[in-house]
């Protein structure tokens, strides 16, 4: 029993590594330089959700921002070393969200 838990875990370390964590993967949807944060703010009639987004690259970012509370898309642009605030829904009455954004690095 022992020896096959010991070959089991073996090939496992092998497989995982060999399956390339790379492959066939979409590329990131932030650069590594591209940071975000969520919050929802009282505001008396409900919730404002804002979405900050801090670029700490060395070129603009092309974002594309949306939640689960609303879908709809809003792009941005936020300059090299600036950051942007978006409020993407205003008075809700939910105190959390979820966030999709998505950067790309201007050429």
């Amino acid at each position: 029993m022992r020896k096959w838990w010991s070959s089991f875990g073996f090939a496992l370390a092998l497989a995982g590594p060999a399956a390339g964590a790379d492959a066939g993967a979409p590329p990131p949807a932030l650069p590594p330089c591209v940071k975000v944060q969520t919050q929802a703010i009282f505001s008396g009639a409900g919730y404002n959700h804002v979405v900050s987004i801090d670029n700490g690259c060395t070129r603009a970012a092309d974002c594309e921002v949306s939640t689960d509370v609303a879908p709809e898309k809003l792009a941005v642009t936020v300059p090299t070393r600036e950051s942007r605030d978006l409020v993407t829904f205003r008075g809700s009455p939910a105190s959390e969200f979820k966030a999709t954004v998505k950067c790309a690095l201007k050429q």
